[in-house]
């Protein structure tokens, strides 16, 4: 159930890594069999990349993303050092999470935390976080 993903943008010339921890109870209980969609961030093209499924752990496999050369981080203001992913998680009886802009570096493993709801405590609506509002590089 794996998709793999687009060749690197001319401006991501090095790969990172991203791998999601799915789980529920605050984060205290993994949830096994979760589906997480690993998508671009950019508007031209936001088609699914990955399509990964939580193990017994709550934890998906690390997949491989292009990232920008790991140099730009050492001149800030001189160019985004990360490049931007959107990630979608979901199961059967939780409500829905995605996550915009999942910054991920050359070299580095990236964890992203996904923690679902089961619908019965809330009220259903898919649950949405930008996780690059609060960069401030």
């Amino acid at each position: 159930m794996e998709q793999n993903f687009i060749p690197p943008t001319d401006r991501a010339s090095e790969v990172g890594y991203l791998v999601v921890r799915v789980s529920t109870a605050l984060g205290a209980i993994p949830l096994q069999n979760a589906t997480v969609n690993i998508r671009s961030s950019s508007p031209d093209s936001s088609s699914v990349l990955y399509t990964l499924l939580s193990d017994k752990d709550g934890i998906t496999k690390k997949v491989e993303l292009p990232a920008p050369p790991r140099e730009l981080s050492e001149h800030p203001g001189e160019a985004v050092p990360f490049s931007s992913w959107n990630v979608d998680v979901y199961k059967e009886g939780y409500v829905p999470v995605s996550f915009q802009s999942i910054p991920v570096y050359s070299s580095v493993v990236s964890v992203q935390p996904a923690v679902l709801v089961p619908v019965s405590e809330r009220f259903y609506a898919q649950t949405s976080y930008n996780e690059s509002a609060s960069l401030d590089l």
